[in-house]
């Protein structure tokens, strides 16, 4: 794939992941086709993941809403979960990859385009075991690990849902925890040589410039106009795939 084509897909990854989130559900099938389905792709994909993360953290982070005391027992437990969802990965049939992007993909949309429904203020939260906590954090840095696209989704669910955490608080952490997850998935996939470094830098970098004007010019409207664009793209990049593999 050409470079620029991969940074146009880094800056359609940032911009709609910054309106709307579902960024990964570009990123990953774009290294799919790019490299080939299967840990490369999504040790690659952890580049992406790791920058999209961080500059959301600092927004965030800036903005006062992060808890980094509160934060980190969920960003351990999350790490934790991601070292052994990249380690196994590997070692797992790269079929199953298409397989899982084929399925995930469709859910991950849901839960976007019904986010609101799962970003609303509990005022009667009771707080659960903390071995609900635990299990959640471990599941999602597990997903963020051994696959990803819709990893930090997970994790702010978990924290919204499993800690009753106030909403942007629970964002920040996610994006905390994501920063950790992927950071540690990237590490583990670049030891047993997973990573093209060439391919993830340059789409990050057009993330990161997407992310900018994502965050920038961010507003209810554009999110109208993004939302049917991310299943547009989605579409053609399920069906590129599966041709190309077919």
């Amino acid at each position: 794939m050409d470079n620029y084509l991969l940074t146009l897909m880094g800056f359609l990854t940032g911009l709609i992941d910054s309106v709307v989130g579902g960024g990964g559900l570009i990123s990953l099938p774009t290294l799919s086709i790019a490299i080939a389905p299967g840990p490369e792709a999504i040790g690659t994909n952890k580049i992406i993941g790791t920058v999209g993360a961080a500059i959301a953290l600092i927004v965030y982070a800036r903005k006062g809403h992060l808890k980094w005391k509160e934060g980190l027992a969920f960003c351990t437990v999350c790490a934790m979960g991601s070292f052994i969802g990249s380690s196994m990965a590997p070692h797992v049939p790269r079929e199953l990859f298409r397989y899982l992007m084929i399925f995930m993909c469709p859910i991950i949309l849901y839960i976007v385009f019904n986010r609101d429904k799962f970003f609303k203020e509990n005022e009667n939260f009771v707080k659960p075991h903390p071995g609900i906590f635990f299990l959640s954090a471990v599941l999602s840095g597990f997903y963020d690990g051994f696959f990803g696209p819709g990893g930090g989704t997970f994790m702010f669910l978990s924290l919204f849902l499993g800690t009753g955490y106030p909403l942007l608080t629970s964002i920040a952490i996610s994006k905390l925890a994501n920063t950790f997850s992927a950071g540690t998935a990237l590490v583990t996939y670049s030891m047993n040589g997973l990573v093209h470094w060439k391919e993830g830098f340059i789409m990050a970098i057009g993330m990161a410039v997407g992310s900018y004007v994502g965050a920038s010019y961010a507003s209810k409207a554009a999110a109208k106009i993004i939302r049917p664009m991310l299943i547009f793209i989605v579409i053609l990049l399920m069906i590129k795939l599966i041709w190309f593999e077919g």
